[in-house]
């Protein structure tokens, strides 16, 4: 997800204090390189602005996390200053989780909104039941949706691809009484979202061009959900969150007694500003999970070697159509090798992570400040060097 949201306009998804490190060495010969990448990735951290913007890093290796590490502040403390136009009207996560407020410090464990790498769980859930046979990825969509317009031209796949020509749902106010309509039915049904969908004619041929749509992920959640019989947080829990020990990572908001919660915020030219929690069930599958660092390190380790997923799913995972976008991961090469990558803007929040496959690495950036993303991105390279360096 992007921007501030206004009441004219809601932008739609990029494409966009410390605490204690552990960073693991085979033998007491490598305990002084370490410490150097230690060292090397606090000043990739340290570089980033605003001043105090609350990240966690996490690196895991070969299936094992290797190292977590907090920085900066989850919370800046009250008096709370919003910018920008509360438009989803939802309850901000310090009163919703009842949180105790004051300059508290982002550790290994902090909870953030993941905004759009949210996509990649949502296409593992649809290439889960394709493996299983419940459904196949060359499904129309008016399988699913009968009375989609022209759903027997789009096909799963292309909604995964971002190749369905469907326009995003996230712009306002055309899509404003669907999101009123939503709120009052208790923030669980979205078919008056398909409604006005179904009004709207597509962009372009399906299959013919690239063009990133929240709907797109938003429309294989409802999917999910109908094949399954199960709410998209409940199928995710039960065949990815639990079995990999992901504790803290939910299709929602964090769980009430969560303490370790980072607030969203915003950085303007007269300060940084508290940034409104935007509503994630409305997000679905296109950027409504929050979770750690680490437990994002552990589904990345867990894609990174066998056993998860088929061979051929993964290689379909992680094969791009039109450009660079794959199912829900971007794929391209960084210094000649394949880099698989994800980031996802929401409400005060930036995240970022990137999967480097043939050295079995992979780099987690979460941040509560959403104006990071020109800096957050490109630190996971840069923690990946840091990380190779010391071999």
């Amino acid at each position: 997800m992007a921007s501030t949201p206004s009441r004219r306009t809601l932008l739609t998804a990029s494409l966009a204090g410390v605490a204690a490190a552990s960073l693991t060495a085979p033998a007491e010969a490598a305990a002084g390189s370490a410490r150097g990448t230690t060292q090397r990735i606090d000043e990739i951290v340290a570089a980033i602005r605003p001043p105090g913007v609350g990240i966690t890093v996490a690196v895991s290796k070969h299936g094992r996390t290797i190292f977590t590490k907090g920085y900066g502040l989850r919370d800046r403390g009250k008096p709370d200053v919003f910018t920008g136009e509360d438009f989803f009207e939802v309850e901000q996560l310090d009163d919703r989780l009842h949180l105790s407020r004051g300059k508290r410090p982002a550790t290994g464990d902090t909870i953030y909104n993941l905004g759009s790498i949210s996509k990649g769980f949502t296409s593992a859930a649809v290439l889960r039941l394709h493996e299983r046979g419940k459904l196949s990825v060359h499904d129309p969509l008016g399988k699913y949706l009968p009375g989609f317009p022209r759903g027997a031209a789009i096909t799963l796949l292309q909604l995964l691809q971002q190749v369905s020509g469907i326009t995003d749902y996230n712009q306002f106010p055309l899509f404003e009484p669907a999101y009123d309509a939503f709120v009052a039915s208790g923030e669980r049904d979205h078919s008056e979202v398909v409604a006005k969908l179904q009004t709207l004619p597509l962009q372009f041929p399906p299959g013919s061009q690239y063009a990133y749509s929240n709907t797109n992920y938003l429309l294989l959640g409802l999917v999910v959900q109908k094949v399954t019989r199960m709410t998209l947080g409940e199928y995710l829990a039960q065949s990815f969150f639990r079995p990999l020990r992901m504790r803290d990572t939910r299709q929602s908001y964090p769980e009430l007694g969560s303490r370790d919660v980072a607030l969203g915020y915003y950085a303007a030219a007269d300060g940084v500003r508290r940034a409104y929690q935007w509503n994630l069930p409305w997000m679905l599958g296109a950027g409504g999970i929050t979770g750690t660092a680490e437990d994002l390190a552990r589904w990345d380790a867990a894609l990174l070697r066998p056993g998860l997923f088929r061979a051929e799913t993964l290689q379909l995972m992680f094969t791009p159509n039109l450009g660079s976008y794959a199912c829900g991961w971007v794929a391209q090469t960084y210094e000649g090798k394949p880099l698989i990558w994800h980031n996802g803007t929401v409400g005060g929040f930036h995240a970022m992570h990137a999967l480097f496959p043939d050295d079995g690495i992979a780099v987690v950036l979460l941040g509560n400040d959403q104006t990071t993303q020109a800096q957050l991105d490109p630190s996971a390279t840069a923690v990946f060097d840091a990380i190779t360096a010391a071999r």
